[in-house]
């Protein structure tokens, strides 16, 4: 009879243990030991399929800022710090693909914090996030509906994207090119345009710069871009183009062409893709007067720890690899909220972030805001970058300064 007592005590001894080590991983942190505390963030990349091309670039970077965030304390709460534990899942660059990684994220591996997916992706996503109250972090968006506004509550968007880096073409071109008064508008068909076209245009227009003709848009998937670059040509009475969204083939494809039908007017991509990697593609005399918005890697001017990420990145991939870090600075962004909040309670950590004016950045000093551009104020901008090839070398032309999103 004690015998049938001592064992009952044990399996209840047994059970309350297991209970207390289970419970904090089904909701995505785990406590083991003081210094091996872990947070789980979730990541929503299209590793496959066509967006890979961008996407992977980004996802690298992503797990290499983990790295780097973790060997300077991680994330700290109540005085434990955490490490980030990067919980990936493949979107494989199609609705179903996001839904479904979404899903797995939020109800089989318990993830209550995620980093993307790209802009017209993100409706997919919220559908299933949002819902379950998994705080998401946008790490690209085009402003259509359902990526991130009023009705995402639980979506915020960490990092320069199309509105702030429109404000950064604005900017530069006053800069560099004072003649360039009247622009063409280039753009993904990717369902954005409705939305994002108005948007841009009339910041465009009210710092001076004015958008000839409608928006000329292209298929995500497409192969061919003469029909793209022949459209651009068309509009004699702009100064430039600048391209808002897309990525490297459809950037090489456009200049290729305006390039091969006489066309050397400045073209600016307000994206982060290398000019190290469109060069090899198009020539360096194509590649005059292109602008993006990538990192050099050489930049003095890169902050301490978006520098040591970009080292870190070009160590292992190489001195031409676009440096994006979009999902880097949305984890950064993560990091600085849950810390401000003090809490992984995600409505917690949602209404301390939305509170916020300013943020830090891992470019600097950032700001927190978009209330009436997207709905809601749940958007970092911070300085941006621009880069060129001066003298047959790409090189940094420059930091701005985006300011807040209004």
């Amino acid at each position: 009879m004690k015998y049938g007592k001592l064992t009952c005590l044990a399996f209840v001894v047994v059970v309350l243990v297991l209970a207390f080590v289970v419970l904090p991983v089904a909701t995505g942190y785990a406590q083991t030991k003081s210094s091996e505390a872990t947070l789980d963030i979730g990541l929503l990349f299209g590793l496959t399929g066509f967006i890979s091309s961008r996407d992977l670039p980004d996802y690298n970077e992503t797990l290499i800022a983990a790295d780097v965030l973790n060997e300077r304390g991680g994330v700290t709460v109540k005085g434990q710090k955490y490490k980030f534990r990067m919980v990936a899942e493949d979107t494989k660059s199609t609705m179903d693909g996001v839904a479904s990684a979404a899903n797995r994220l939020a109800f089989d591996k318990k993830v209550k914090f995620v980093i993307g997916p790209l802009d017209f992706f993100a409706p997919a996503a919220n559908q299933v996030l949002n819902p379950a109250k998994v705080l998401r972090v946008l790490h690209w968006s085009g402003i259509s509906p359902g990526e991130v506004d009023a009705s995402t509550p639980y979506t915020f968007l960490g990092g320069n994207a199309t509105v702030a880096n429109a404000l950064t073409v604005v900017k530069y071109l006053k800069k560099a090119y004072p003649n360039v008064k009247k622009i063409a508008f280039v753009t993904p068909d990717d369902g954005s345009v409705p939305y994002l076209f108005p948007a841009i245009k009339g910041l465009l227009e009210s710092n001076g710069i004015t958008v000839v003709g409608d928006a000329i848009a292209f298929a995500n998937e497409a192969q061919d871009y003469s029909p793209i670059s022949a459209k651009i040509n068309a509009v004699k009475e702009a100064d430039a183009a600048a391209q808002f969204n897309g990525h490297l083939p459809q950037i090489c494809g456009i200049v290729k062409g305006l390039r091969q039908l006489g066309n050397t007017k400045p073209y600016y991509a307000a994206v982060p893709t290398a000019m190290s990697e469109i060069v090899p593609i198009i020539g360096k005399t194509a590649a005059k007067d292109v602008i993006t918005n990538s990192i050099s890697y050489d930049d003095p001017s890169i902050p301490p720890i978006a520098k040591e990420i970009c080292d870190k990145t070009v160590a292992k991939y190489g001195k031409e690899y676009s440096l994006y870090l979009n999902g880097a600075q949305s984890l950064y962004a993560l990091k600085v909220a849950i810390e401000a909040a003090q809490s992984f309670d995600t409505t917690v950590v949602k209404t301390k972030w939305e509170s916020m004016t300013k943020m830090d950045t891992l470019f600097g000093p950032g700001n927190v805001g978009g209330k009436k551009t997207f709905g809601i104020n749940h958007v970092v901008t911070h300085p941006q970058v621009v880069q060129v090839l001066k003298n047959g070398v790409v090189t940094s032309a420059g930091w701005f300064d985006t300011g807040m999103i209004p």
